[in-house]
């Protein structure tokens, strides 16, 4: 691969990852499956724990295929499925079809993941820029929550019209995205021995990948600070719709809400590389836990309208978290077993999802709404606290 090539992928690269979700449902994505898929909020939950156990078992195959295969061949099989998933999530009209829509996503995500960032990666190794990485990974995913928040405008009109009508409507961006990476270059990567069967290559790379990850303090911590955040924010999204249910919003109010939260989400992730420069790293990590924590608590104990803007906080976040510990984490890999390395962390998340999903799912048929978001702030703050004191023992030890 040229240069030019590799200027083209960052392109390509940018394309897929603006267009690689769905654009239009993110504002009633809980109000969608409990009227069409016919399921309680608890419910939801559950399936989605269920969801994370199979994702669990397919990560770190899927991460050793994309070092062995390639990354481009592994991301075009996950677009596929995809496609399919939001496919068959349009059509979704029981529990059972949701169940078997989220599997189908669960065998795409995992393809992907893993494999894309590592694309990324390994393209700018090719350019001498992997400096950068930071900055475009924000950029990227920047501009698919800006698409997603200004689309988010009109889901609310859309979903009074018909409520399937959203879902539909994000499926050609996904189709454009498939294409996108069927158009991308390989970059090249460290060749594996040759003459050992595929399937001993694949399980060597897997289990050497778990015991470089094993014996790494620095990789365990980034791992679960990363998940932390990651699980807790995507819980604190569940409720969304039930909360502003609590309140008696009107559906049309669901659509500025959700584009408010993807703006801000986009500028944080379009501005990360810049926040990392301008504040310590310290800040960063301190400032993501307790951006997490606190406003979870706060909206549990003042049920009131105008509290909704604290879901913005967790938009900061969630724009930030990404480009910025991606970097972190990619930093301290070698591309030979980059995606299988990433695909661990992925697995670790699937776990932690499965795990806390079921737990609050639970929570939720046993105790209220509000309730079980303190538990949730509360957790995020003082398992938070404990990874920050971790942090600095291992990234900043005292000098003897």
């Amino acid at each position: 691969m040229d240069k030019f090539q590799a200027k083209r992928n960052l392109i390509l690269y940018g394309i897929f990852q603006a267009l690689r979700e769905p654009l239009f449902w993110g504002p009633i994505i809980i109000l969608y499956l409990q009227q069409m898929g016919h399921m309680s909020l608890s419910s939801i939950y559950l399936v989605e724990s269920i969801t994370m156990l199979l994702l669990i078992v397919l990560q770190i195959p899927t991460g050793a295929l994309a070092d062995l295969l390639g990354r481009k061949n592994t991301m075009i099989i996950g677009s596929i499925l995809v496609v399919l998933d939001n496919v068959l999530f349009a059509l979704v009209d029981s529990l059972a079809m949701v169940l078997v829509a989220n599997l189908v996503w669960a065998v795409g995500f995992a393809f992907v993941s893993g494999a894309d960032s590592s694309f990324l990666y390994d393209t700018l190794a090719v350019t001498g820029e992997t400096e950068k990485y930071k900055k475009i990974e924000g950029r990227t995913t920047g501009i698919r929550l800006l698409l997603i928040a200004l689309t988010s405008i009109f889901v609310g009109y859309l979903a009074s019209v018909n409520l399937r009508l959203p879902v539909w409507l994000g499926i050609p961006g996904m189709v454009m995205a498939l294409l996108v990476v069927c158009l991308m270059k390989e970059p090249p990567r460290p060749k594996h021995v040759n003459g050992e069967p595929a399937y001993r290559q694949h399980w060597s790379l897997m289990k050497l990948s778990v015991l470089f990850v094993a014996n790494s303090k620095k990789l365990k911590w980034i791992i679960a600070y990363t998940v932390l955040l990651g699980v807790i924010g995507k819980a604190w999204f569940f409720t969304y719709n039930p909360y502003f249910e609590m309140l008696k919003l009107p559906l049309h109010y669901y659509g500025w809400i959700f584009f408010a939260v993807n703006v801000v989400a986009a500028i944080f992730s379009y501005g990360s590389d810049w926040l990392a420069k301008k504040l310590t790293e310290k800040t960063n990590v301190l400032g993501m836990v307790m951006l997490t924590g606190v406003p979870i608590i706060l909206l549990s104990a003042l049920v009131y309208w105008p509290m909704v803007v604290l879901v913005l906080t967790q938009s900061m976040v969630r724009g930030h978290l990404r480009p910025f510990m991606g970097h972190f984490l990619h930093d301290h890999l070698d591309s030979e077993n980059r995606a299988t390395v990433v695909s661990i962390q992925a697995a670790v998340d699937g776990f932690g999802q499965f795990a806390f999903f079921g737990i609050f799912g639970l929570a939720l048929k046993a105790i209220s709404l509000t309730t079980t978001l303190f538990g949730l702030g509360m957790f995020s703050l003082l398992l938070g606290g404990y990874l920050y004191v971790k942090y600095l023992k291992i990234f900043h030890p005292k000098a003897k």
